[in-house]
């Protein structure tokens, strides 16, 4: 462990008065090798003593920056559990649990030996972190455990121990990351972003007790670092996983799908590929055992899966479902369409539940089949997912407006007559990629709103087939966070929101700050309300708010970026800021002159190319470069 300033300074001026009666020795003819020893080991602690002087010139005494602790790189100064100096602890491990424990465990070595230079051994002593079920359980570990539901965790002292374990293998990983992240200040910022930020100490009192119990069952954040990248999804603690090529037991488990995770009729029914705005009959006996068969077929093949997907193909707005005589008589009767999905789907998780139990058959509530049925209710092993593709994404759904109020109706309905409600909601803009997309002020809002109306699952769908020239890594942390705990206070999340454009950016982050807050207040103040399939020149017209066109709004924009990029002090925060500034080049690109429009999108090329973007909207690939006709379309 490190000393403070203090210690150092008080340790020199003990050997300076020691070496007082030495100096005077040689000054008075005493033997010569003891007066140049004593001249060196004194003008050596005056160069270290020199870092603690006052500045002559100041009139305040205030200490100047020689004054500061000089950066060791150990930035965690003193860490006591119950007391004890974390020097005086050991490690024990569970046995024979999934890979992610032992992967939790050797981090929670590594990252201690980053923040505090001592290095953990795994062997028994008289104080310990125990993580996992292991012998040293006692009884008030053990009913610690029993409090604890789904991949929750609980952290508690016993017997001068730190207890980190879970009712399953996967809670005790999250519980490892959630003390890396209260107590030894690891930040997981994104797949290649982590952070320990520097503390003077961190205590865990001698009665330590915590539970974290998830108010989520289904937590997945759609964004593509979190979909390719485990070891961030684990850190973040996002449990979803999508086939059978995941090493479920290397991650610990999570929720599953078997087959394909959404709009499964075109391959339920035989076909080969995802067919949109077509339907099948839902009254067909053919249909249905043809879909019951390839469930049981993909539930054989997904051993490890919990959810089976028996979802309607995708479709457009004002596009239905079958309309033969029977499946229209279903749906009459129940006044909406979801009346004949839901007999159907309903039937299918009563034929499954007892050869396959423990598996929920999932389907969607989406666009014609949204509105609740009056009275048909879901089988307890199905999960209704109701989805918000038609909402405005920058007022909260809590607020009054016009294009929120029948989700939001949608949603009380469905949560007083569905156990297992889940929600697809949207966190992008579909249409352009590279477009600012402004609902940050909205999504702490939201995803607490689903917790107070008995919202089981989410699923925040992002940018998920390519990395982003947008916010992608701040949405992926944030909603991941909120997901976590989704109780957390407004200034809580705007301070983790600080957080990560602080180490993510570097020093130019205030500037980037300042980008969010204008793009989102020029958005709202110019169209009110902003949907997922919306333009840029749509949600960022270049008018002043006296409707006047404003030429230097792209610019004014893009400035933020320039002067952030000139602030960045390492490579990596420099990348970090060039990549996500092609928003700015694309929003210059929508408007002004057309030599500068054609400048700013061939900056936008060359940065997609030089950080690996393909995809410049949903499913779409960038367009060949050389092809300047090809370039309208990004616009």
């Amino acid at each position: 462990m490190k000393h403070n300033a203090w210690t150092r300074l008080l340790t020199l001026i003990l050997i300076a008065l020691m070496l007082l009666p030495f100096a005077a020795c040689g000054e008075q003819g005493g033997d010569g090798d003891q007066s140049t020893q004593a001249g060196s080991e004194q003008e050596s602690a005056d160069t270290t003593t020199a870092e603690t002087q006052t500045d002559p010139e100041s009139e305040t005494g205030a200490p100047t920056e020689s004054e500061t602790e000089p950066d060791d790189g150990i930035p965690l100064d003193a860490l006591h559990i119950g007391g004890v100096d974390i020097t005086s602890y050991t490690l024990v491990v569970q046995e024979g649990g999934a890979a992610c424990v032992r992967n939790s465990a050797n981090e929670l070595v590594e990252y201690l030996e980053k923040a505090t230079g001592f290095h953990m051994e795994e062997k028994a002593s008289d104080h310990e972190i125990v993580i996992g079920v292991t012998d040293r359980d006692t009884d008030a570990v053990r009913a610690a455990r029993d409090a604890v539901e789904l991949d929750g965790y609980t952290m508690l002292m016993d017997g001068g121990r730190l207890y980190i374990t879970g009712s399953c293998d996967r809670g005790t990983m999250y519980g490892v990351y959630d003390f890396l992240e209260e107590f030894v200040g690891v930040r997981f910022f994104a797949a290649d972003t982590t952070v320990i930020i520097e503390q003077e100490s961190a205590q865990i009192p001698a009665d330590y007790h915590k539970l974290h119990n998830p108010a989520f069952d289904l937590r997945d954040t759609y964004w593509y670092d979190m979909r390719y990248k485990q070891d961030f999804a684990n850190h973040s603690k996002d449990n979803s996983f999508y086939d059978s090529s995941t090493p479920v037991p290397d991650i610990g488990g999570g929720v599953g799908y078997a087959g394909r995770f959404v709009h499964t009729f075109s391959l339920l029914t035989g076909g080969t590929s995802h067919t949109g705005n077509v339907q099948p009959c839902l009254t067909d006996e053919e249909v249905y055992q043809t879909v019951l068969s390839n469930v049981r077929a993909w539930l054989d093949e997904n051993p490890e899966a919990t959810i089976i997907s028996v979802s309607q193909n995708d479709s457009d707005a004002g596009v239905g479902g079958c309309q033969c005589e029977n499946c229209k008589a279903i749906n009459d009767a129940e006044g909406s369409e979801m009346g004949s999905l839901l007999t159907f789907v309903n039937r299918i998780a009563n034929d499954i539940k007892d050869d396959y139990p423990g598996v929920y058959v999932d389907t969607l509530a989406y666009r014609y089949t949204r509105k609740p049925p009056k009275n048909i209710r879901p089988a307890e092993n199905v999960i209704i997912r109701l989805c918000s593709i038609e909402c405005c994404f920058t007022h909260a759904l809590s607020e009054a407006c016009i294009y929120n109020t029948s989700f939001r109706k949608d949603i009380e309905a469905w949560s007083a007559i569905c156990d297992n409600l889940y929600i697809w909601d949207y966190t992008y803009n579909a249409e352009t990629y590279f477009t600012f997309f402004p609902n940050f002020d909205v999504l702490c809002d939201n995803v607490k709103f689903y917790k107070e109306h008995n919202v089981k699952g989410v699923f925040l769908e992002g940018q998920q087939v390519s990395v982003s020239g947008e916010f992608a890594e701040l949405r992926s942390y944030l909603l991941a966070k909120l997901l976590w705990d989704p109780d957390m206070t407004e200034d809580e999340y705007y301070a983790h929101m600080d957080e990560f454009l602080q180490y993510y950016y570097g020093p130019g982050w205030v500037k980037i700050k300042e980008y969010m807050q204008a793009m989102t207040a020029h958005a709202i103040a110019r169209n009110t309300h902003v949907g997922i399939f919306d333009k840029g020149l749509k949600m960022y017209p270049f008018t002043k708010e006296n409707g006047k066109r404003d030429l230097n709004f792209g610019n004014n924009m893009k400035a933020y970026w320039d002067e952030a990029l000139e602030m960045a002090q390492t490579e990596e925060q420099r990348a970090h800021v060039e990549k996500s500034s092609i928003q700015a080049y694309y929003l210059c690109s929508l408007d002004g002159k057309s030599s500068e429009r054609k400048a700013n999108l061939k900056k936008v090329y060359e940065l997609c190319e030089k950080y690996g973007i393909e995809y410049y909207k949903y499913v779409i690939p960038m367009p060949d470069a050389s092809h300047s006709d090809d370039l309208n379309s990004l616009l």
